[in-house]
């Protein structure tokens, strides 16, 4: 299963799309703060979540935290259109499984999904 968090519907409809396509459960939320309620009643379930860094509310560096403060082990794919060098290592230093560049193709995002679910 997998919690899939952008504040874009176009992005979480097409990733929702594509995920359950090629088998996966899906969750979805427009928000940090929407996330963590569903992860809160589903994070037993919840595989790898997906989750966009610049979002407005809470943002998607607090969600990151927060998710990990409930489950230092999740498997956390952070997505993002920003990509500097140096954000990216803040992201993964602060515990994120790994990093995708929007825009992505479907194959970047199957290869990042079938490493977090090989180390899940």
């Amino acid at each position: 299963t997998v919690l899939l968090v952008d504040d874009e519907e176009n992005l979480r409809v097409s990733g929702r799309e594509m995920l359950e396509f090629f088998g996966h459960e899906v969750l979805t939320a427009a928000d940090g703060e929407e996330a963590l309620s569903i992860y809160a009643r589903e994070g037993h379930r919840i595989d790898v979540i997906l989750l966009d860094l610049i979002m407005p509310g809470m943002g998607g560096r607090k969600c990151l935290e927060q998710l990990l403060a409930l489950r230092p082990d999740a498997k956390i794919i952070v997505a993002s259109g920003f990509s500097a060098h140096q954000s990216v290592q803040d992201i993964l230093l602060a515990g994120a499984f790994d990093f995708l560049a929007k825009p992505y193709t479907a194959d970047q995002l199957l290869e990042k999904m079938a490493k977090a679910l090989s180390e899940t």
